[in-house]
């Protein structure tokens, strides 16, 4: 009885993990709707109330962004946040981005809210609170009725058009995205680190390197034991015809082994968006089916978007479906060992 208690309180999410995974749920809905354009900076230091900044091909002038999740719902259905008012500083450039964590199932909502930092006298409550020893800023919002901050509250499909540049110069880039002569390789890692997150059942474990290594972007254990994958994430937007795309891989970050998977991503530039299905295949399987090809460079990966034309097919899946394939390769290789 008390193991059971025991597992019950590990399994539930705390203040500090809800609030870093509502940053990734930010971090997202920057990235990947922007083609990869919004890049995120994360702070060193954890200080100063800030949590992220964004800039527009990472050479605009920053955006400087808190964000802030709830988990707590009152019973007409509001979130309330609570921000320092010691540590909350007002200043251009700077926004507070709300959103809310639903339990059951535990996810982050669809709901954000922007709001301009000079705004948050105007909008919020000054109160001490006692536990926190500290005055605060309250807000409250519906995320679905007209209050005072429905004027900031937008989907997560909308939340980047914010940070981005304004004017013309929106206009005309936002019909060519994405544009490749930028790195894009963060925009595919975020979009599939999120789905394996959404997908997680407690018994997935990730790991992002600190620092640059070749070859592999993500190691995703079974929880509980030794049995682990190795992820190499790559994306393209590049078309082969109407409907073929092509992926390449160098030869000198490529090792095939029965623990080693290659991701791919294929970003949409005619609808602006990500494809819906992404291929996850063994490296094993890929070297195999690479054997004739004689570039010293790189292996080529050609795909195509009919499945009935795509020697792929079997590899491909919705990428909500990611954590799940995932999921069955390491119990595969745990029934194996």
């Amino acid at each position: 009885m008390a193991g059971s208690r025991f597992i019950g309180e590990l399994a539930k999410l705390v203040r500090p993990e809800i609030g870093w995974l509502g940053e990734l749920a930010v971090d997202e809905a920057n990235v990947v709707p922007s083609g990869g354009r919004l890049i995120p900076w994360m702070p060193l230091v954890d200080a100063h109330g800030v949590d992220r900044a964004y800039t527009w091909d990472g050479i605009g002038a920053p955006w400087f962004v808190q964000v802030k999740i709830s988990g707590f719902t009152d019973d007409e259905g509001r979130h309330r946040w609570a921000l320092r008012a010691g540590s909350f500083a007002a200043y251009d450039r700077f926004a507070v981005v709300l959103g809310i964590f639903h339990p059951k199932p535990p996810r982050i909502g669809e709901v954000f809210w922007r709001i301009d930092s000079r705004l948050i006298r105007k909008l919020a409550r000054r109160e001490y609170d006692a536990a926190l020893r500290t005055d605060v800023y309250r807000l409250d919002a519906s995320p679905t009725h007209q209050d005072r901050l429905a004027p900031y509250r937008l989907t997560r499909d909308e939340l980047w058009k914010g940070f981005a540049p304004r004017g013309p110069l929106l206009a005309t880039t936002r019909q060519t995205l994405p544009v490749l002569r930028i790195d894009m390789g963060g925009m595919y890692e975020f979009a599939l680190f999120t789905e394996l997150l959404r997908g997680n059942h407690k018994d997935l474990l990730l790991f992002r390197p600190a620092f640059d290594i070749k070859g592999r972007d993500l190691l995703v254990q079974l929880v509980g034991s030794p049995h682990a994958l190795f992820l190499q994430i790559k994306g393209t937007a590049v078309r082969l015809g109407t409907d073929g795309i092509r992926f390449h891989l160098r030869r000198n970050t490529f090792v095939p082994a029965d623990d080693f998977l290659c991701a791919f991503e294929f970003w949409d530039r005619r609808r602006a968006s990500r494809f819906a299905e992404s291929w996850l295949v063994p490296s094993v399987e890929l070297a195999r089916r690479t054997a004739h090809q004689r570039d010293a460079g790189y292996l080529t990966v050609d795909a195509h978007l009919d499945p009935s034309r795509d020697r792929w097919a079997e590899f491909r899946h919705p990428v909500e479906d990611q954590a799940e394939v995932l999921r069955r390769a390491l119990h595969e290789l745990r029934a194996v060992a």
